[in-house]
């Protein structure tokens, strides 16, 4: 007959370790509740609501006059994970694949930039004072779950 009292010192080691594995399945497969930054026709629409009415229908038409390069630049940096993992994931591993599209993200990141660059500076020469000093004074909002206070 087998004695129970080997199998009861095991029984906390096990729970534990079960406990432990079943914690990390659920913390790896839970879809993450991170949400994306509005679209930057979004963000243009708040700010403008902050600036006298001229001024605003000044951002919104800069805006609008370069939002083609905002959409290519998003959707360049939103396929970069997927083309990453396809990379990754090929039997034989290609580097300049792989820096293909990290060169890829880095373009569009720049042309990112220098569209807000180019619709800040036209906007800023076209609207009043008023308007520029409002516009300074805006801030983004704050991430969902960031603490509340000034920006670093």
């Amino acid at each position: 007959m087998i004695s129970k009292l080997p199998f009861r010192r095991w029984i906390l080691p096990l729970s534990l370790a079960l406990n432990v594995f079943l914690a990390t399945v659920i913390l790896i497969h839970e879809p993450h509740h991170r949400r994306e930054p509005p679209p930057p026709s979004r963000i243009a629409a708040e700010i403008a609501a902050t600036l006298p009415p001229a001024d605003g229908a000044i951002l919104q038409e800069v805006f609008a006059a370069h939002a083609a390069e905002f959409e290519r630049s998003h959707q360049m940096r939103h396929s970069v994970p997927g083309r990453i993992r396809a990379v990754l994931a090929l039997p034989k591993l290609d580097l300049d694949a792989l820096r293909t599209v990290f060169d890829d993200n880095r373009a569009a990141s720049i042309m990112m930039d220098d569209a807000l660059a180019a619709i800040i500076i036209e906007t800023a020469s076209r609207i009043s004072e008023e308007g520029r000093a409002k516009l300074a004074q805006w801030e983004p909002p704050h991430p969902p779950g960031a603490p509340p206070g000034p920006r670093p």
